[in-house]
């Protein structure tokens, strides 16, 4: 055998070994990414955990699946995912006990967030540990400022609460300059978590800034009737109510602040307001005007085919806060499809770059926080639109004064 042929012979040979390596590779493609979540799945705050986050978890999955499932570039092959739910019961032993369960005994792929700030942010240091990469998605705490950096492996994405509040105060101190209010506002706040840290956040900021907080008092999460907490509100007469609510009783203070016919230029609600069924128990003249924690551009790219999916699915419009989840998603489904595999050290470095033309536009952050967010919504025809920050895209001008309650 001369050397042409050696050579020629050897190419086939190492082309024969070749090929049972890539049909090999092939076979070991995963047949499905399982990601687990230890979400609140009943209890007190079943509602906002059903509507935001496992809804959007449940849409994403069959909308992903539909379409063949993830791109993975290593084995050239699309995969199916899997949502592993666990009640966590709105527990944090419950929650942060199944968060390690589903790491260690189900060995799941990836991770999912909870609902609500309190377990959100229990499960992160778990995640965090296990190099489990994460975007937490419905949670607001003061203690993220200092502790976000912590955790390399978890991202949040909600307005926090400085930030969530201080717009409107800026609005608020502007609107008294231009004598259109007397820069007199009130708070009332639900005695847990996001509506602790809210109302501090006013109650530190809006004195600051120059206005008069003649009212600010806490309620305990079990309330049954705010009526009496309102009465002291409007004996104060002030221009601006703020309640830091979660439902059910954002839903409560409303009906019942129209029901004693109090009407200040600007009410304020905090969880739960950006829902549809808000507008729809109230109808949409009695919710113009009313602002809400967070916000959404529906003009976004992707949001009419979201918007379908939804109304096919679950025969409901896109609530704001749902949205928000669901970009964090398309976020999570990018990493994974630029990394091609499931490698958590990876996907966490591509998270970090942040999101393109997600639902809720580009993401970035920042010290682990969004750069960026929706921190005001507001009612106007209605629609909940996204008012500030007011330098984002397509962010709409607030409406003022609110108007009164229909008779």
């Amino acid at each position: 055998m001369d050397r042409r042929t050696f050579i020629k012979a050897s190419a086939v040979a190492v082309g024969a070994v070749s090929l049972p390596r890539k049909l090999y590779a092939a076979a070991e493609a995963p047949t499905k990414i399982r990601f687990g979540t230890a979400v609140g799945m009943s209890g007190l705050f079943v509602d906002g955990s059903k509507s935001t986050t496992i809804s959007q978890y449940d849409l994403w999955a069959k909308r992903t699946n539909d379409a063949g499932g993830l791109m993975l570039s290593k084995y050239n092959k699309k995969v199916p995912v899997e949502i592993v739910y666990y009640d966590g019961r709105f527990d944090i032993n419950e929650t942060t006990k199944l968060t390690e369960k589903l790491i260690l005994d189900d060995k799941v792929d990836m991770m999912l967030a909870p609902w609500g700030t309190a377990w959100n942010i229990a499960s992160a240091p778990i995640t965090n540990k296990y190099e489990y990469p994460v975007i937490y998605t419905t949670a607001g705490d003061s203690i993220l400022y200092t502790k976000a950096n912590d955790w390399p492996y978890a991202f949040w994405s909600l307005s926090q609460p400085n930030e969530s509040v201080q717009p409107l105060i800026d609005w608020l101190v502007q609107m008294k300059k231009d004598g259109k209010i007397k820069g007199r506002v009130a708070a009332i706040n639900i005695g847990i978590e996001l509506g602790v840290e809210m109302a501090n956040a006013f109650a530190k900021l809006a004195p600051k800034a120059g206005l008069d907080l003649v009212f600010a008092k806490s309620y305990p999460p079990d309330v049954t009737d705010l009526q009496p907490l309102l009465r002291e509100v409007m004996a104060t007469k002030p221009d601006a109510f703020f309640s830091f609510s979660y439902p059910p009783d954002t839903f409560m203070v409303t009906a019942q602040a129209q029901q004693l016919g109090f009407s200040p230029d600007v009410f304020y609600v905090c969880i739960g307001g950006v829902f549809p069924g808000y507008r729809d128990q109230f109808g949409a003249d009695k919710v113009e005007g009313i602002f809400a924690y967070g916000g959404q551009d529906p003009s976004a790219p992707g949001y009419e085919d979201y918007a379908k999916a939804m109304k096919a699915v679950y025969n409901q419009e896109p609530e704001a806060g749902a949205v928000q989840v669901y970009a964090c998603l398309q976020i999570v489904q990018q990493a994974i499809e630029k990394v091609g595999e499931i490698d958590r050290k990876k996907i966490r470095d591509e998270i970090a770059k942040g999101g393109k033309g997600t639902l809720w536009g580009d993401i970035t952050w920042k010290n682990q926080l969004n750069a960026n967010p929706w921190s005001v919504g507001q009612w106007q025809g209605g629609k909940m639109v996204g008012v500030f920050p007011a330098e984002k895209q397509n962010a709409k001008p607030p409406l003022f004064p609110k108007p009164k309650w229909a008779s």
